[in-house]
């Protein structure tokens, strides 16, 4: 799953129908959420609730990636609710790798991207306004169709990306496909640089009803992506979950 809205129905709605759709997650079925749980609305404590509750009862078989939104300058009106979320974020993965052949992470990579430099990392010790350009270009970055790395100066952060970087990286760690999130799509999903990128973004009428769709990926076991689109409407909002899930969005 890429970014999700910010409203506890909607994500306890969305739970819903990804397991009536694929089944509880399992060691065949492991979820993996992609990142920004907070910092869109006023239910962003309660989503992490129940994304943190979903964790708890598949601990093995759910994974909550960190995404941008999930760092230092999160805002919350309680500043040691704040402190404890911080906490936690760090706790976080920043990545996942899927039959070690797709990397999942929130915003993107950099020409200096080393995945095993990565993995050593003591995350957990570091504050959010010390974190290394390494950690910061996985949350923040976005790719570009010309080829290079550039500062990312419209989002303060990470970098901007062509395809050859791309190339480089999986290259570099044997990987066939980079899953990522971070930008809203229209269709709720895009690919770019050859296909190796895929933009995932979860959150339907981000902006406004009808503004974009809603889409999660599954991969089977060639780890060919399906993308699934949905969209909720208005009439959709005053059903029961049951007729929701019947009406599959």
């Amino acid at each position: 799953m890429g970014r999700m809205a910010s409203s506890r129905l909607y994500i306890s709605y969305v739970l819903m129908f990804l397991c009536s759709q694929n089944g509880m997650p399992s060691m065949e079925k492991p979820y993996v959420f992609n990142g920004d749980f907070v910092d869109r609305g006023k239910d962003s404590v309660e989503i992490l609730l129940i994304l943190f509750a979903f964790l708890l009862v598949y601990p093995s078989d759910v994974h909550l990636n960190r995404g941008n939104h999930e760092d230092h300058i999160c805002k919350l009106e309680t500043f040691m609710i704040l402190k404890l979320l911080q906490m936690i974020f760090r706790w976080l993965p920043l990545a996942t790798v899927i039959d070690h052949k797709v990397l999942i992470l929130h915003g993107g990579i950099s020409d200096t991207t080393d995945l095993s430099l990565i993995a050593k990392m003591d995350r957990h010790r570091v504050s959010g306004s010390e974190e290394p350009h390494s950690v910061v270009d996985l949350l923040w970055s976005d790719p570009m169709s010309q080829e290079g790395c550039i500062p990312n100066e419209g989002r303060g952060g990470g970098c901007y990306w062509g395809p050859d970087v791309t190339e480089q990286v999986l290259s570099k760690h044997h990987l066939q496909l980079l899953i990522r999130s971070h930008e809203c799509k229209q269709e709720g999903y895009e690919f770019c640089h050859n296909r190796k990128v895929l933009t995932l973004f979860s959150a339907s009428n981000y902006y406004e009803v009808g503004s974009n769709r809603g889409a999660y990926v599954t991969l089977g076991s060639d780890l060919a992506p399906h993308l699934v689109q949905y969209q909720a409407s208005n009439t959709t909002r005053e059903l029961t979950l049951k007729q929701r899930l019947k009406r599959n969005f």
